[in-house]
């Protein structure tokens, strides 16, 4: 592959990573604030609170997502110094939320060119160009079940695809680019001076996307074991200096969340289930049926040891990815990567097969891979001109977050309405009641007893027990609040702390 196209495949995965968010940000105009997250926005907001925790200057995690605090701890360090290098700098968050998101995304694209180099060093350049092109645009045939009503994981799996992660959020590409340099690195003789750069890309693999770590480790080790069976390469005992000290920090989140009755709350809602077979396979396809292919071919012609990691990478995956664990999702990570790799091989075969029959359905399947990735942008560009309201707020809720962020005290809890309280904690610094359905502790009573409370269904006498419970400070009424459409006089006996046209921020006082 040539550098030229290597400048130019990276040139527009980046423009195509980042001009949905700049057009937008422009499509509210004066009136809506756009949230910064065209997908997945529920889990932007998330990342956007532990930010403020490092904008606000802590280096511990406290879960703003929840009122009642957990004791602080060393989690999510990587968007906690966002938060630091926020307030360093004078950006807000989100600028500096998606200048590391592209970035990373550049990372990650640099990473994918040294890996189909190294691991498809037998083939041809233009091999090697149709990968880097599959791994750069390519995911799933889910636009065709989206014509039935389908919605498959290559729409919202962001972590197995390397576009998806470029275009979700900063963790994923450059959890993916360490993990692809330290699968680069089994390849190529590794000396002491390497050992330092190891242990602290370890670290920042664990620090940066935890399970990372895991999969990195079980498929070096499959690499390994294979090769030990076979005889074939000594013990890479180098290895433990990458996955030993991310390794120490996993034990060390799993004992602290375990430890701390908050956070195991939070962690025992945390369940990210894999979806079913047939999706994931329609979700990997058409380039998973061009790489069973060349396996099946590698097999026969017993040239398979070359492509082992490849191999390994791909059935740990499908097969890890359905055990019994709530985190079975999270090995399909980056499993789009071995496929696109595998497939390219295929794909090249048919283009110089001679046959125009052949050469036609090569074009056919790169395309069908690439059309839900295209899906995803029309999607996200027609929800912004539309002003979807998962994607916007008014310009009075933001007059009403910043003079929460002025007065915000440790500690203080709000009480919003669900979609008002996903933004409050990344907004403002801020507790609420519910904001998170796995980061709020027993998520499913709490939002429901939102709702209740803005909707009449409670009591003025229940919501007042209820703010004292809880020991809410501040009652947040504002358009969505308002949308639930419950009576929402027993407000009078509260302070008004701040109002606008739009927005009203009740003291309770009987929070504290």
């Amino acid at each position: 592959m040539s550098k030229r196209s290597f400048i130019i495949l990276t040139s527009l995965t980046i423009v195509l990573v980042t001009l949905p968010y700049l057009f937008a940000a422009r499509s509210g105009g004066d009136s809506l604030v756009f949230n910064g997250f065209l997908l997945n926005p529920i889990d932007g907001n998330s990342y956007l609170s532990k930010m403020r925790e490092g904008w606000l200057g802590h280096w511990q995690f406290t879960l703003l997502n929840s009122s009642q605090a957990p004791h602080g701890s060393f989690l999510f360090l990587f968007y906690i110094f966002l938060g630091h290098a926020s307030r360093w700098l004078g950006l807000p968050l989100i600028i500096t939320f998606h200048a590391v998101r592209v970035m990373g995304a550049f990372l990650l694209c640099l990473t994918l060119y040294r890996f189909v180099d190294v691991y498809l060093e037998w083939h041809s350049p233009r091999t090697k160009t149709i990968a880097f092109a599959l791994l750069c645009f390519g995911s799933g045939f889910g636009w065709l079940a989206a014509f039935f009503g389908g919605f498959t994981a290559d729409f919202w799996v962001a972590e197995a695809y390397p576009f998806l992660s470029m275009y979700s959020n900063p963790h994923f590409p450059l959890g993916l680019a360490l993990i692809l340099d330290f699968f680069i690195h089994l390849r190529r003789s590794t000396t002491r001076g390497d050992l330092a750069w190891l242990v602290a890309k370890g670290i920042i693999l664990a620090i940066v996307m935890p399970f990372g770590v895991v999969v990195a480790g079980l498929v070096a080790g499959g690499v390994q074991l294979w090769e030990l069976i076979k005889r074939t390469h000594p013990v890479r005992w180098w290895m433990l200096g990458f996955l030993i000290p991310g390794g120490l920090f996993l034990i060390y989140q799993y004992a602290v969340i375990q430890s701390d009755p908050v956070l195991a709350g939070w962690n025992a809602q945390n369940l990210t289930y894999t979806p079913p077979l047939w999706d994931i396979l329609i979700s990997l396809s058409p380039a998973l049926i061009l790489a069973v292919a060349v396996i099946v071919g590698l097999i026969k012609s017993r040239k398979i040891e070359d492509y082992k990691l490849l191999l390994v990478w791909l059935a740990a995956g499908l097969i890890l990815a359905y055990l019994p664990f709530q985190l079975q999702r999270r090995f399909l990570l980056g499993l789009f990567i071995p496929i696109a790799c595998l497939s390219a091989v295929a794909i090249d075969w048919l283009v110089v097969s001679g046959k125009k029959l052949l050469r036609v359905g090569a074009i056919m399947a790169v395309a069908a891979s690439m059309i839900s990735n295209l899906f995803i942008m029309i999607g996200g560009l027609s929800a912004a001109a539309r002003h979807q309201p998962e994607l916007y707020y008014s310009e009075s809720m933001q007059g009403a977050f910043d003079w929460m962020l002025a007065n915000r005290r440790d500690d203080l809890v709000v009480l919003a309405a669900p979609g008002t309280a996903a933004i409050i904690p990344g907004a403002t610094g801020w507790r609420v009641v519910y904001g998170h359905p796995y980061e709020t502790p027993n998520s499913d009573q709490r939002k429901r007893e939102v709702e209740q409370i803005f909707s009449g269904q409670m009591s003025p006498a229940v919501v007042e027990q209820y703010v004292g419970t809880f020991g809410i400070d501040i009652v947040f009424v504002g358009p969505r609040e308002r949308t639930l459409g419950g009576d929402i006089s027993w407000t009078k006996d509260f302070t008004v702390a701040y109002e606008n046209p739009d927005v009203t921020l009740y003291r309770t006082n009987l929070g504290r």
